[in-house]
């Protein structure tokens, strides 16, 4: 039974696009700023996946991490995470909104 938690716990934490937008939601949005996406906002109730989603919808990256396949398993498990969180991400997009993907004037 405790491996069977342990298991489920390490499926749950591995979304780390929810463990992104949680934790630092401004470097989650820089981070896609600076990646190009054509998202300009992340709600927060269900900010992981839609963190993902907003990576699928940017410029290809290289590299195992950026592939499509990658980044849909991530969203995935984030919406699995995002849906455990909803009540205290609910709070945040009722308090604060949507997180602004702010874009750098160069």
């Amino acid at each position: 039974m405790k491996l069977w938690i342990a298991g489920c716990a390490i499926a749950v934490l591995s979304g780390c696009g929810t463990v992104k937008t949680l934790n630092d939601e401004r470097g989650a949005a820089d981070d896609l700023a600076r990646w190009q996406s054509n998202c300009n906002s992340i709600p927060h109730a269900y900010s992981g996946a839609a963190y993902q989603f907003c990576n699928l919808n940017s410029p290809q990256r290289s590299g195992a991490h950026w592939s499509a396949p990658t980044i849909g398993l991530d969203l995935i498990i984030s919406g699995i995470a995002d849906t455990i969180v909803l009540p205290y991400t609910g709070y945040l997009q009722y308090q604060k909104g949507d997180i602004p993907v702010r874009r750098k004037q160069y």
